[in-house]
């Protein structure tokens, strides 16, 4: 009898001690779990720490490390988390597919490499899930937070025989950029990254499009630094690109698109920053209404 009542404080402890360990592991996955900012399908999970920057102006977020796991992505979610609580989900969306996506997605593969990521949307609607405020704020926060380029300003001029297209690209980073410089590419390989402007009726009838013939690099996977200037932070630089008309275009209001080109898949993250100075990657769209007298 003695020493099964010796026993029991025995036991005890071992279960108080059990309990104690089960509990700390507990709050130690609910701790991970609260710690993860973006979810990729059932296996990647990224913290903060993992995260180099976020480009608002193309929705790209850039890894500090590359992931061979993105080669691979095909179909699934993605979702962006708030201390364990989603701030919103997207799809991973093949390329090959004939439908499109409703919700925000990241196209898959994933055209820049195994370093980025970008968050596409085809809704034209506010808000934008991507800028939810809570992500936004997140980001800021963790100094993530990066603003990119804008298309600022632009203007067209008509004539029998030529279409004069002046746009201005503004530099919103809190670091400098190195962009593509359409007066070192020459109008034709800058129409390799871009289809040019667009004009639409009020129909949304095309009545114009980009007229210059684009020239494909050598090789066509190759680019260089000559052809990129560097955009200082909150500076600007004019382009102006003039296209042959074949026929006048009448007067009256009309919807401008135009897509400004950055690199792409060209760069590795070896590449990405020449110096202190990050190659700045995507695009940016500019859709206006204006009027041709």
């Amino acid at each position: 009898m003695r020493q099964i009542i010796d026993q029991q404080p025995i036991t005890m402890k071992k279960s108080l001690l059990f309990g104690i360990f089960t509990l700390i592991i507990l709050s130690s996955c609910e701790k991970n779990d609260r710690d993860v900012f973006l979810k990729i399908g059932s296996d990647l999970e990224f913290k903060f720490r993992d995260i180099e920057l976020y480009d608002t102006s193309t929705h790209i977020i850039y890894f500090k490390n590359e992931y061979d796991d993105f080669k691979n992505l095909d179909k699934g979610v993605f979702t962006f988390y708030n201390n364990g609580d989603p701030i919103y989900s997207g799809s991973l969306w093949p390329g090959y597919s004939s439908s499109a996506p409703s919700d925000p997605f990241i196209m898959t593969p994933p055209f820049y490499g195994n370093f980025a990521l970008r968050i596409g949307s085809l809704r034209l609607e506010k808000p934008d899930l991507r800028n939810d405020p809570r992500l936004i704020q997140l980001l800021n926060q963790h100094n993530l937070l990066h603003s990119g380029l804008v298309i600022s300003d632009f203007s067209i001029e008509t004539g029998v025989s030529q279409l004069s297209f002046r746009f201005t690209i503004s530099n919103q980073d809190e670091s400098d950029l190195l962009i593509i410089d359409l007066n070192k590419t020459g109008p034709n390989l800058f129409h390799y990254f871009t289809n040019g402007l667009y004009l639409y009726d009020l129909a949304n009838n095309e009545i114009f499009s980009g007229t210059i013939q684009h020239q494909t690099p050598d090789p066509w996977n190759a680019w260089k630094i000559d052809w990129l200037t560097i955009l200082k932070s909150k500076e600007s630089k004019e382009f102006t690109i003039n296209y042959p008309l074949s026929n006048p275009i009448p007067a009256g209001e009309y919807n401008a698109r135009f897509e400004f080109p950055g690199l792409g898949y060209q760069v590795t993250k070896d590449e990405l920053y020449q110096g202190s100075t990050r190659i700045w990657l995507g695009d940016v769209l500019i859709r206006k209404r204006i009027r041709l007298p």
